[in-house]
């Protein structure tokens, strides 16, 4: 098909935040008949002259539209009418293809309806080209992606408080390649083990980062027993910040009220690392530690805990553990206790943290990304949800390598 020449006779540019925001250019096309698609005989008598209006891409956030006359030729020779062929556009289109990416880019960041009034066209069809793109990736097929190296498990609740927990599975190998790999309805231990066992190269897998689910654990020793299992750094802390909150509850239910209130109020000093305190803050821990031997002991304890993942190798971690084992026991504190029986019973996986170090602090992020998408739109469907976060993924993955190669150029240069 021969291409179809243009020049941009006038533009004119509204800005965000005005009625019909955007680029608008009128165009007028350069050639003066086109060649018949039943004959092939080259015609130049017009039968109609059609207004039309596409976007061809975005400007400033805002979509370019452009204005031309398209033309209804008639054939000489077999009497026919065609419309002109445009390189640039596929036939009864309003969008040409780096429209569609501007559409596409947009509905990652806003709902298809907002979409649609910045396109000029209904939610739905927003929609449809959102899921179209999405099935054209194929990526809900494991077979059809690179074998992560390195990946991470976890639950999202997209309905809060109603449990309805579903499986997310990312990609961790690489910062610039799109993370989010899978969301599955359920996150019982056959499906995910049934899911694991979909990639093409299983072999290539090194680890696994989960949070302290027993059905995770189980499912990847099935499918995949190589691989190894790492505890999320994150979850260690935070159980640990669980067993110190119990201890200050505890606490605070023998005090006066004023001094129950005070404590609750001071309430962050206690879980925050010490290098981040104040002056200030420092001395109004001190106070209650000196107040308080119990509390001094419940924040020693949570301290060290939080200094584990500050070690170098795996031995300084083990040594670290032992010592902070045997204060844990010599302190007595009840929700302490119950926190060393969980150590000891995913000590091998907290220490495979020290073997490979991977960390689910993305996945966690990812997983807020998706919750506040969802939001953003009062509910989503699993398809459409899956579909605007895939293109988020592709968008932000391309801007990473870009970054990646830029910071890899600086310091070669």
């Amino acid at each position: 098909m021969r291409k179809v020449p243009y020049r941009i006779m006038r533009q004119e540019e509204i800005p965000f935040g005005y009625p019909n925001a955007g680029l608008h250019r009128d165009l007028a096309l350069l050639t003066d008949g086109g060649h018949c698609p039943n004959c092939g005989a080259w015609c130049t008598y017009v039968h109609e002259r059609c207004p039309r209006v596409v976007i061809s891409g975005s400007f400033n956030g805002t979509p370019v539209y452009d204005s031309f006359v398209h033309r209804r030729f008639t054939c000489d020779n077999c009497h026919r009418t065609f419309m002109e062929r445009l390189s640039w556009l596929e036939p009864y289109q309003q969008l040409t293809e780096s429209g569609k990416t501007a559409l596409l880019y947009t509905a990652a960041d806003s709902t298809f309806k907002a979409t649609g009034v910045d396109f000029g066209r209904s939610g739905q069809n927003v929609k449809v080209h959102v899921r179209r793109h999405y099935n054209s990736l194929q990526t809900d097929d494991f077979n059809n992606r690179t074998t992560p190296a390195y990946m991470g498990i976890d639950e999202i609740s997209l309905a809060k408080g109603k449990g309805s927990y579903r499986l997310v599975v990312y990609d961790l190998t690489v910062p610039w390649r799109p993370q989010l790999m899978r969301i599955h309805d359920s996150r019982k231990k056959d499906e995910v083990a049934a899911l694991l066992r979909q990639f093409k190269h299983p072999e290539q897998i090194i680890a696994i980062a989960i949070d302290m689910w027993e059905p995770y654990k189980t499912a990847i020793e099935t499918a995949l027993p190589h691989v190894l299992v790492v505890i999320d750094a994150f979850h260690v802390i935070q159980a640990s910040t669980k067993a110190l909150e119990e201890v200050r509850k505890a606490i605070q239910s023998r005090l006066t009220k004023e001094q129950a209130l005070a404590l609750k109020q001071d309430k962050e000093l206690f879980n925050r690392p010490i290098e981040d305190l104040s002056a200030d803050e420092k001395e109004r821990l001190q106070a209650w530690e000196q107040a308080i031997p119990e509390l001094a002991l419940a924040v020693s304890l949570h301290q060290k805990l939080r200094c584990l993942y500050r070690c170098r190798d795996f031995e300084e971690a083990l040594d670290l553990l032992a010592d902070w084992e045997r204060e844990v026991i010599a302190a007595g504190l009840d929700p302490f206790h119950k926190m060393l029986r969980t150590i000891w019973n995913w000590l091998p996986e907290i220490m495979n943290r020290f073997i490979c170090k991977i960390s689910n602090a993305k996945t966690e992020g990812k997983n807020n990304q998706l919750r506040a998408m969802n939001k953003q739109g009062f509910g989503y469907s699993i398809a459409s949800l899956r579909a605007r976060m895939q293109i988020k993924e592709d968008q932000t993955a391309v801007i990473r390598c870009r970054q990646h190669q830029d910071c890899k150029q600086k310091k070669s240069g």
